[in-house]
């Protein structure tokens, strides 16, 4: 008895890191990794040629999926004896992912800008952003690149 009291233990454990792990994952903020250190993230300047109003889709999180997995294996764990107690335990977790993955089946979509910026030099580019800043045609800004084939754009 006591030996399935710390497996039970120790799955839960296991499915409270996992959690905490995906939370702060999708959570955290622009991250850096060692190869990013002493990277060129390239400023350009240019205006403002054209400001529309688009709708993006927002893209599906992963949190419900993990949080329906660790609350379906801490359920399913109570059920059993022995490996059979692993088994309700995998089994619940799988299905309690399938039931939080499928619990945001709904997109949600908020509005954004996209940005047509002629860059001094000429080149023309086109951003989507979200529209945290009032953009017009002729402003002045500068385009941010991220250095992974995204930017974003600022007013100069």
């Amino acid at each position: 008895m006591r030996g399935s009291l710390v497996y039970s233990f120790r799955i839960r454990a296991v499915c409270c890191a996992l959690l905490a792990a995906a939370l702060l994952t999708v959570c955290g903020g622009k991250q850096y990794s060692d190869g990013d250190l002493r990277s060129i993230e390239a400023v350009r300047s240019g205006r403002v040629v054209d400001v529309a109003e688009v709708q993006v889709k927002e893209e599906k999180s992963l949190a419900p999926a993990v949080a329906g997995g660790v609350v379906g294996g801490m359920l399913g764990s109570y059920f059993g004896l022995g490996t059979g107690r692993e088994l309700f335990a995998l089994a619940g977790a799988a299905v309690g992912a399938h039931i939080g993955y499928g619990s945001d089946m709904t997109y949600r979509w908020y509005p954004a800008l996209q940005l047509t910026i002629e860059l001094d030099g000429g080149r023309m580019i086109m951003v989507v952003q979200g529209n945290s800043e009032y953009f017009v045609r002729g402003d002045r800004v500068r385009v941010v690149g991220l250095g992974d084939g995204r930017a974003v754009v600022q007013h100069e």
